[in-house]
């Protein structure tokens, strides 16, 4: 009777576990030269959108635009651009099923480089194109639909082109509102007086009809970063600013249900996160990553149905000069309090992969897009990955370390599990099914044997273990 109990609750366990662990898939599109995803978006038949830049080795840059369907196969791709640089920042679905980007062109427009906003059909095609500037350097960082079906656009207005570094200095906050069509109905700079870097990243239309915008700028002394983060009303006219006096990015920004907002980028050298309530006062802000001399930072903040939020970054980059290496796609999930309920890497060493954009998908998983040198044709290509709702994908990742550790049987009324090689002892975090973290295991010495599960109901888990940065997960189940 008791081995029939136990097969009716592992039979249940079993039917409960959710089957899109199998239809993750990792693909790369590009050639033998440079390509960067900026954006995804999921489409209404499954498929995907997939926002980036291609670069030729003559530094020919041209928006690109790829439609894949559900499995990430290629259904149709577009560039846009003309004989000199365009890049292409930032994009969304609009509400008629096009598409609308946001960048700069220096190919067309009055100055040296002039904001660049594109409508695109469903098809691809370009349904209207607007430039917005003067005779320098302006760029659109971030473009949202508003409820109007209008568009906010943020960027930096009057940048300066660096011969040192042979990069455009941003000047001065811009904000751009426009109607349906692109055309202007008002734009407002913002800045300190005197300071040349100063720039607009993220922007959304709030739930009072104004705006939040992500910052950045420089603090003195002029190598040290300092964000910004600015509420303004339907008008365009501050309301609030809140400034930081230390290394820090503001990437990313949401509106959450209650009204705060969520940031993600970077403090000092780690991925951060902070949270502020509606009136600009922080709240709190966590770190995460690995030690310095690595860096660590977010790119992308998206809140997820069951109330969390998932972040997309860059885990463990090493910056040396113009050959950066070792960095990772970093794909973590949060809880509202900031507290990670699981982290996953994709990527291998010596290479450089960067995840820009992440977004819940309508079966529960996530899609998320950046450029790869791992999973690539040539030097970069952009990479699409599609995870399980625990962030697994359905291929082999790399791992560039042998496993030393073992589970004698993943189901059982405990579980044994046997180390070795663990000179700092061995640790590991437990998560249920739903992706909370639910317990955390720890032992001394080099090598030993461990029991658990005395003290969890009965259940699918899934116990990490960091081994040599790259995470390994197992799923246990636990019956009585």
């Amino acid at each position: 009777m008791l081995r029939k109990s136990l097969f009716i609750l592992l039979a249940a366990l079993l039917a409960a576990i959710p089957l899109t662990a199998q239809g993750g898939w990792i693909k790369n599109y590009g050639d033998a030269d440079y390509q960067f995803g900026e954006l995804v978006e999921e489409t209404s038949d499954g498929g995907y959108f997939v926002m980036g830049n291609t670069i030729s080795e003559q530094t020919k840059t041209d928006i690109w635009l790829l439609k894949t369907d559900e499995n990430g196969d290629t259904l149709w791709t577009k560039t846009y651009g003309g004989p000199l640089e365009e890049y292409g920042f930032s994009g969304q679905i609009t509400s008629d099923g096009g598409f609308i980007i946001a960048g700069f062109t220096e190919s067309f427009g009055a100055g040296k480089y002039d904001a660049w906003l594109l409508k695109i059909d469903p098809d691809g095609d370009t349904a209207w194109t607007r430039t917005y500037g003067d005779t320098g350097y302006d760029v659109a960082s971030s473009v949202h639909q508003t409820t109007d079906d209008g568009y906010i656009i943020t960027g930096h207005r009057d940048g300066k082109f660096s011969q040192v570094t042979n990069y455009v200095i941003p000047g001065d906050i811009w904000l751009i509102k426009t109607q349906a069509d692109g055309t202007l109905m008002w734009e407002k700079t913002y800045g300190i007086p005197d300071q040349d870097y100063e720039e607009g990243l993220c922007v959304r239309q709030t739930s009072d009809g104004g705006y939040i915008v992500g910052c950045n700028g420089l603090e003195e002394p002029a190598t040290m970063s300092a964000a910004r983060l600015m509420k303004t009303d339907a008008a365009g006219d501050s309301v609030w600013v809140y400034r930081t006096s230390d290394d820090r990015w503001f990437n990313c920004v949401r509106q959450t249900s209650d009204g705060s907002y969520m940031i993600a980028g970077s403090i000092d050298t780690d991925l951060g996160i902070a949270r502020f309530s509606e009136t600009g006062t922080l709240m709190w802000e966590k770190t995460y990553g690995k030690s310095s001399p690595a860096y660590d930072w977010a790119t992308w903040i998206e809140p997820t149905p069951d109330g969390n939020y998932i972040v997309t970054g860059i885990y463990g980059a090493i910056l040396l000069g113009s050959n950066p290496r070792d960095a990772d796609v970093w794909l973590l999930k949060v809880d509202e309090n900031g507290d990670t309920l699981w982290t996953r890497l994709f990527g291998d060493n010596p290479e450089f992969d960067a995840g820009c954009c992440v977004k819940p998908a309508s079966d529960g998983g996530y899609i998320i897009t950046g450029y790869s040198g791992t999973y690539s044709n040539g030097e970069y290509d952009i990479c699409l990955i599609k995870t399980d709702s625990l962030g697994y994908v359905g291929v082999a990742e790399p791992v560039t370390h042998p496993s030393n550790w073992q589970i004698s049987s993943s189901i059982g009324q405990q579980i044994t599990l046997r180390y070795a090689d663990h000179p700092q002892g061995f640790h590991a975090q437990v998560f249920d099914a739903s992706g909370r973290k639910v317990d955390e295991i720890h032992a001394g010495g080099t090598s030993g044997t461990i029991v658990w599960g005395d003290e969890q109901s009965p259940g699918v888990y899934f116990i990490r273990v960091d081994e040599n940065k790259t995470p390994r997960t197992e799923r246990v189940i636990l019956v009585r």
